[in-house]
């Protein structure tokens, strides 16, 4: 609940005996649907590890419906992680604005089945935690800003510019008995670290079911050296790319004066 819900409770609390003795008590709405309950799942893979060269690779979750094969029951799954602060910039007449995020997921993958697309609301994804712009924090002093959701949209129109997010290349396929197989495209450019495997089940547009699978994220071998130094040491990785080029070139041309 947010700030403002302590007190009000508290006083609520107060008045139960007097309004219990003027007849029953109308209670509010809850913010949020309670959480699903837990559903079997598994990763295919909890481990990746990719070369300087990779190309992005595909990641398989097996997850299994609540209701098992009822049709009312959809899915919706989503790769998320790992999370740093982002900033945005955007030019305007009055010059350049920016606009900083304590947190948000460096990669976003997310698909739903058809039922979920058609009855579970945006609200209700972002309490399920499947929604990539409300996954971006601001700080706390921008959570009431009015242009919050624009540069919530700004956010994700530059990671999906970036081919970090995408909202409609997951794949989840129906298997026999309520089992479900997602599949899910890894970025080539993904940095390394743990990423959350996140799956929902829903039934008439209500949260009924959910799962959290981690998965790790590596670099290994001299592809790994190279590819930190590259990014953490950029002078020192192009001074050697220099110095090797160069020896390359010698040893040609002493191979060709022979």
């Amino acid at each position: 609940m947010n700030g403002s819900a302590g007190p009000l409770l508290c006083l609520a609390l107060l008045a139960c005996p007097a309004a219990a003795a003027q007849g029953p008590i109308e209670r509010p709405p809850l913010e949020a649907p309670l959480p699903g309950e837990p559903i079997a799942a598994g990763l295919a893979e909890d481990t990746v590890e990719v070369k300087v060269n990779y190309s992005g690779a595909r990641i398989v979750l097996f997850a299994t419906s609540p209701f098992g094969e009822d049709p009312a029951t959809g899915f919706a799954v989503a790769l998320i992680g790992p999370s740093a602060p982002q900033t945005v910039l955007r030019r305007t007449a009055a010059g350049r604005e920016r606009f900083e995020f304590v947190a948000a997921p460096t990669v976003f993958a997310i698909g739903a089945e058809p039922q979920v697309a058609e009855t579970v609301t945006p609200e209700t994804m972002i309490l399920a935690g499947l929604n990539a712009a409300g996954s971006a924090m601001p700080e706390a002093r921008n959570l009431a800003s009015p242009d919050l959701a624009l540069w919530r949209a700004a956010f994700v129109e530059l990671k999906m510019d970036q081919q970090l997010y995408s909202l409609d290349e997951t794949t989840i396929e129906r298997l026999d008995g309520g089992l479900r197989r997602v599949r899910i495209n890894l970025p080539a450019n993904a940095p390394t670290g743990v990423y959350r495997v996140r799956a929902v089940a829903f039934q008439n547009g209500q949260r009924i079911g959910e799962t959290e699978q981690t998965l790790t994220l590596i670099r290994g071998g001299m592809d790994a050296t190279l590819f930190d130094l590259s990014r953490k040491h950029g002078v020192i990785y192009g001074f050697l790319a220099v110095l090797l080029g160069s020896l390359v070139g010698l040893i040609a041309a002493w191979v060709g004066r022979r």
